[in-house]
């Protein structure tokens, strides 16, 4: 067996064990289950399931026995399991199996056959791997489904199942057939990515040093331009050299009391090394030079990259692995050879451990297509591959790994530019995918900006900042999803290179524009100095329409004007991972960081936050600005990440369905119907928002329901609201919210701090609280109206007044009418 393919024997994910079936092992050299003999059974594993071996007819149409798996389950992970069968340690194998799945409940993810490896004690597990879903798009044909795994080196037994994909409730009736579970020389799986031929860019660069972003040229440029026109960004880059040469690399700590196993705090270390490697390239300094070799030589060192199964595979090892593969290849002919040779070996354990894991699939990671663990890791696994490819042989798959995978993310990536992580982590992911594609431009000749998420993306960044007025360190942003209201990474240098590569001089403004203001995160600031085109004047934002309706991922940003101190409005109505990834993906490809919050809003005004998102936290949707129908509310919610497998079978999925500006009002409206568990009865939940501008937002609801039922609305003013009446008022220091319920007959309405559950297993803290207004009825329908209004602090917000009459609701602000009609906007019923 093939020596890289021994080493193939951990699984990310290692489930419990399970009791199972008591019948005999079966043989080692290959196992069959073909369902024509009663031996072979399979037991299901709840008693709701039902297992049964049927004739059916073959996709090539011939008659076959099969097994149909059909019922309801509520928990557990595995519709149905086999007996255990023997399995050599250390051996490669290929399981392939035909499904055909006739119905999938609405919110059920699609299966998938699991392999899970047992020692000597059958209770010991040692790990899983699994084959790609089924393919959801093709419902009712026959799929043969497939996957490549070496056995761990003290498995004895292993035993399969057909996979849930959630621990949540489920519905299934599906057909399994020819099961082969096949020992094989080798795994072919790595294969695919090796890098055959080696392009012509990167071939001419054999034996030459640096080569990644800069080569002897550019570096003669960069030392002209930062006398010139780059001096300012210079000045920011050599500042931050001189204080990593002053306190030198942190010492080894196992746990940071932050990150837990990911061990967080190395990824500093990784950012660093690049900053004392430019800092030498540019000046010839000693210090820099010395500074960048302790900085690695101490990473170099570390125990771990992360603990446990963690160790090596995820983000603080793919900071790791850019730093040093930039201090080798900057710094190649002044380093000395043992520091040098050090270098070298790390990266080649570190970078081909994480290589052959992603490439066998058993890290989590290996096809989140749409979250930033992927982007992070491969880019720091291609930057060790480009530059050790003409010293280490198998480098040539560091980099096709990264290439396919990036290639696949183009794809997967909606149309608007948007991101359902949020800022924060848009600026994180985009970080380390425009590092790759400046890579692989320069140095493979690929081009992956053609996609229309790059052309569009800027103006996410842009859309979704505060007014410029507000804004500080630590308050800048609009945090929806697991976003802070800070900077993460940049922005300046993330829109200077977006304005260089597609001379977009809003994207340029914008990047002057953060950084006169010093509310940058300067994690990775060098790219500056390679991505700043001084030809290319910055423009501010002042002529861009005031509304963007970012249609994919449905987000509408509603301002006021581009003032400064301006309103603001975001309003998020679609489905989690967007429209394009609902259409693509039949497993949830990196959704943990969305919110249940379909129909929700947030809003600024007056220099401070007056509604506000619940922040990263546990995923609940009544930690939000909407509905929940008997106490629950919507699909995905439930547990510290969102689970997005649950919500790509929605046949209705929640969609904005107006986004309209006028001077003096703008018009949202969102259907988030399809959002909810269809046993609810929810037949209709639509929100609309009036944006009466500068200072009026109305919110109206219509909620429809085949029953009477416990509706709940609530809103999360961002200051304690004191009661007058039915009336909220809130107080801050900039600014004074009045929150006036319009439709109060017959409606429950109270307010109180809610306590925010903690993170991942930690207990709430007693300052993690949200003032929560809470609107309740038990109605089978409800046509709901609420009033924000707000103004200076000290003065008193405008009062709305509501005249309903029929369909047609008229609102009075002062001496301004606005009219909402409930037929106006069209939508579709719910399946």
């Amino acid at each position: 067996m093939n020596p890289r393919d021994r080493r193939i024997v951990e699984i990310l994910f290692v489930l419990s064990a399970m009791s199972g079936p008591t019948l005999p092992a079966l043989a080692a050299d290959r196992v069959v289950w073909d369902f024509a003999s009663e031996k072979t059974a399979w037991q299901p594993q709840a008693k709701t399931m039902a297992v049964e071996r049927v004739q059916t007819v073959a996709a090539d149409g011939q008659r076959i026995a099969s097994l149909r798996i059909h019922g309801r389950m509520d928990g557990a992970w595995n519709y149905a399991a086999s007996a255990p069968a023997a399995v050599v340690p250390g051996q490669a194998y290929r399981l392939t199996a035909w499904l055909r799945v006739e119905h999938m409940g609405e919110a059920t993810p699609m299966p998938y056959l699991k392999c899970e490896f047992l020692g000597d004690n059958r209770r010991q597990v040692l790990g899983q791997m699994h084959t790609e879903s089924y393919d959801g798009s093709q419902s009712g044909k026959w799929q043969q489904l497939q996957g490549e795994f070496a056995s761990p080196a003290a498995a004895r037994t292993c035993w399969l199942a057909l996979e849930k994909g959630t621990h949540g409730p489920t519905e299934i009736d599906a057909y399994l057939a020819d099961i082969r579970l096949e020992p094989i020389p080798r795994l072919t799986a790595l294969d695919k990515y090796h890098l055959d031929p080696i392009p012509a860019p990167l071939e001419k660069t054999r034996g030459i040093h640096p080569r990644l972003y800069v080569n002897a040229q550019r570096i003669a440029e960069l030392r002209s331009a930062i006398q010139s026109t780059h001096a300012a960004i210079w000045k920011k880059i050599r500042d931050q050299a001189d204080q990593a040469v002053r306190r030198g690399p942190p010492t080894y700590i196992l746990c940071d009391r932050d990150s837990g196993d990911e061990q967080l705090w190395q990824r500093k270390v990784g950012n660093t090394m690049p900053v004392l490697a430019m800092a030498y390239l540019l000046t010839g300094q000693r210090k820099y030079l010395a500074a960048a070799e302790q900085w690695a030589i101490a990473s170099c060192g570390y125990k771990t990259w992360g603990l446990g199964r963690r160790d090596g595979m995820d983000l603080a090892a793919g900071h790791q692995l850019f730093g040093l593969a930039i201090v080798y290849d900057w710094c190649y002919h002044d380093l000395n050879e043992s520091t040098r040779r050090q270098i070298r070996e790390t990266l080649t354990k570190r970078t081909g451990a994480m290589f052959q894991a992603a490439a066998a699939g058993k890290i989590g990671w290996h096809r989140a297509y749409l979250q930033n663990h992927l982007w992070v890791n491969i880019a720091g696994m291609a930057a060790a591959g480009l530059a050790l490819f003409d010293e280490v042989p198998e480098a040539a798959d560091w980099i096709g790994l990264p290439l396919d995978k990036f290639r696949r993310t183009m794809e997967a990536l909606g149309p608007d530019g948007a991101s359902h992580e949020g800022v924060g982590y848009w600026e994180y992911g985009v970080e380390h995918m425009l590092k790759f594609m400046d890579l692989a431009d320069r140095l493979l000749g690929v081009d992956l900006y053609e996609s229309p998420w790059w052309r569009n993306t800027a103006s996410y960044g842009q859309y979704l900042m505060l007014p410029h007025g507000a804004w500080r360190p630590n308050n800048c942003i609009v945090d929806l999803a697991d976003c802070p209201r800070n900077h993460y990474y940049g922005p300046d240098y993330l829109l200077r290179g977006l304005a260089r590569r597609f001379r977009d001089p809003y994207a340029q403004g914008l990047a002057d524009e953060v950084d006169r203001a010093a509310v940058c995160s300067p994690s990775a600031s060098w790219l500056n100095l390679l991505w700043y085109d001084p030809q290319l004047p910055g423009k501010p934002a002042t002529d861009r329409p005031t509304l963007h309706h970012f249609d994919d991922l449905g987000i509408v940003s509603a301002r006021s004007g581009w003032s400064g101190d301006e309103s603001l409005l975001v309003f998020k109505c679609g489905p989690p991972l967007g429209h394009n990834a609902l259409g693509k993906f039949s497993y949830d490809p990196g959704s943990g960081h969305v919110h249940p919050d379909a129909s929700h809003f947030v809003l600024f005004g007056q220099g401070e936050w007056l509604v506000r998102d619940d922040g990263y936290h546990p995923k609940w949707s009544g930690q939000h600005n909407t509905l929940l129908v008997n106490g629950q509310g919507q699909l995905g919610e439930g547990s510290m990440w969102f689970q997005g497998s649950v919500t790509l079978s929605a046949k209705s999925p929640p969609r904005v369905l107006q986004a309209a500006s006028a001077p003096d009002v703008d018009r949202l409206a969102g259907d988030a119907t399809g959002a909810y568990p269809k046993e609810l009865g929810l037949k209709r939940f639509v929100r609309h928002l009036l944006f009466v501008k500068p200072d009026v937002l109305i919110v109206a609801d219509e909620v429809l329901l085949d029953k009477e039922s416990r509706l709940e609305l609530r809103f999360h003013p961002e200051q304690e609201a004191r009661r007058e009446g039915d009336v909220f008022v809130a107080r801050g220091k900039k600014a004074t919210l009045r929150i006036a319920p319009l439709t109060s007959e017959g409606v429950q309405i109270s307010g109180e701090a809610m306590l925010l559950p903690g993170r991942e297993g930690q207990h709430a803290r007693a300052d993690s609280s949200t003032f929560t207004i809470r609107l309740r009825a038990e109605r089978a329908a409800w046509r709901n109206a609420v009033a924000f209004s707000w103004s200076p602090a000290g003065e008193e917000p405008a009062r709305v007044e509501l005249q309903a009459e029929g369909r047609q609701w008229t609102f009075t602000v002062g001496k301004r009418k606005v009219i909402l009609d409930w037929g106006d906007i069209t939508w579709k019923k719910r399946p």
